[in-house]
């Protein structure tokens, strides 16, 4: 055993036997330069990369860019405005400290900026460090919130002071004193989250997006179904048609295997059209439509996609009791109905959703996009199913010069140098004859 680890450790080109003092490590450095910084608040107030005005303007919709089964309710609108920040505010080497159930309550925004930038870190090591400081941010709150459990109210540090400003801003009613009050910190100490920004995610997403979005909102019009319904895509993986979770959901709209197996051919060791664009996409379109039947809503709909529509049908069914059915909104469930499967991820699901639509609708407003090279939009994209065996590294041989895209369109393939049989579905933005596929397969066989 000892002998492993003294070879683990030659092998990470480790000298445990330096003294300490004669060690010198830019990553120590450079993490606790920051943390010291944090701590003594330089990091605080990041600023927003378009101000309050502009950001007004898009969420209420001024030019009438969504459609109207879109609106913000009520219910909403914090949670609404708290993920249109997080989208177009803050990029991901900043972090928002908030109350995870009143999304009014942000307690800081850290700006990590410095340490994105500084090239002799690794990216991996960056995104340790910027954890471990978020981590050592959000323990320093709590011990706030811990000692206002007993101070006097009136007699605050400055650190202490903002915090109770922030709280009774997010429209809290602090309790004087006793149990109560003991019970009110401890709760939003044990609330405290933190968000990366996504501004820049979501702009690559729509870098990603572009070549395919005629075609997505084409499709969108023969379903029958609202353009916005793209958003999801960005809720879900900022389209990245690369995608994989922790949980196996895979895509640009991640798909589960078990849903996608419903939607698409069956994932196997060879193919998987999850991480196909146009496929998945088409696949997605079904699944919504379904929801929408079932449910009638879109604001039940939507939350399905994530959730599935079982307890939601569950919901209406036991409301619709006081309440006609058509009545029956998420707004609704969530204050009248208590299930452990319907509640912050349901109501953030929704809300990022309505946040989304705001994006995409005004997205000249928000990101640089004159400034960037975008992806053409891919043409005449159809749907094929061979006549023959093909192996897909030929027929991209075949069509590359052709069609630049036609590795991308066909994602879904594994193995590319497989034969694979007659039936099998392939994407081109190319009329491809069955008689020039099989010509060429014969000269290669």
């Amino acid at each position: 055993m000892i002998k492993a680890i003294f070879l683990f450790l030659l092998s990470m080109n480790c000298h445990a036997w330096s003294h300490p003092d004669g060690y010198q490590s830019s990553y120590i450095e450079l993490e606790e330069s920051i943390l010291s910084a944090t701590i003594r608040g330089y990091y605080k107030n990041a600023k927003a990369s378009i101000d309050e005005k502009v950001k007004s303007r898009i969420i209420l919709d001024k030019e009438h860019r969504v459609s109207d089964d879109f609106q913000i309710p009520e219910y909403f609108k914090h949670s609404v405005n708290f993920w249109f920040s997080i989208y177009t505010q803050y990029n991901s080497d900043q972090v928002v400290l908030h109350d995870s159930e009143n999304l009014q309550l942000v307690y800081n925004v850290i700006d990590f900026s410095e340490l994105k930038g500084n090239k002799d870190v690794h990216r991996f090591a960056k995104s340790k460090i910027q954890a471990q400081l978020s981590l050592e941010y959000i323990r320093r709150i709590k011990k706030i919130l811990n000692r206002l459990t007993k101070k006097n109210l009136s007699k605050l540090n400055e650190e202490e002071a903002v915090i109770v400003e922030d709280i009774k801003r997010a429209g809290f009613t602090i309790p004087k004193k006793g149990k109560k009050r003991i019970s009110f910190f401890k709760k939003l100490s044990l609330n405290l989250r933190t968000q990366t920004g996504q501004r820049d995610i979501i702009f690559s997403g729509l870098v990603r997006i572009n070549p395919y979005l005629d075609f997505l909102k084409a499709q969108l019009k023969n379903f029958k179904l609202p353009e916005e319904l793209v958003a999801i895509s960005f809720l879900e993986s900022s389209f990245n048609t690369q995608a994989k979770s922790k949980v196996d959901a895979a895509g640009a709209w991640q798909f589960m295997p078990y849903i996608s197996n419903l939607f698409m051919p069956k994932i196997n060791q060879y193919q998987d059209y999850r991480f196909n664009p146009i496929i998945s996409s088409i696949s997605a379109f079904h699944l919504l439509k379904e929801n929408k039947t079932i449910l009638r809503r879109w604001d039940l709909a939507i939350p399905a996609y994530n959730s599935g529509p079982k307890h939601l049908k569950k919901a209406i069914k036991i409301l619709s009791k006081k309440r006609k059915k058509k009545d029956i909104g998420l707004d609704y469930i969530l204050t009248h109905y208590k299930h452990p499967h319907i509640g912050f991820a349901s109501q953030n699901f929704y809300a990022e959703f309505l946040a989304l639509t705001r994006v995409l609708a005004y997205k000249e407003l928000i990101y640089p996009l004159k400034g960037t090279t975008l992806k053409q939009s891919i043409k005449n994209i159809n749907i094929y199913v061979s006549k023959c065996k093909i192996k897909p590294q030929k027929y991209f041989q075949l069509l590359t010069k052709q069609s630049p895209h036609i590795k991308e369109l066909n994602s879904h393939f594994k193995r590319t140098k497989t034969l694979f049989k007659r039936g099998t579905i392939v994407i081109s933005d190319r009329t491809v004859s069955y008689t020039h596929l099989r010509a060429h397969e014969t000269r290669h066989d």
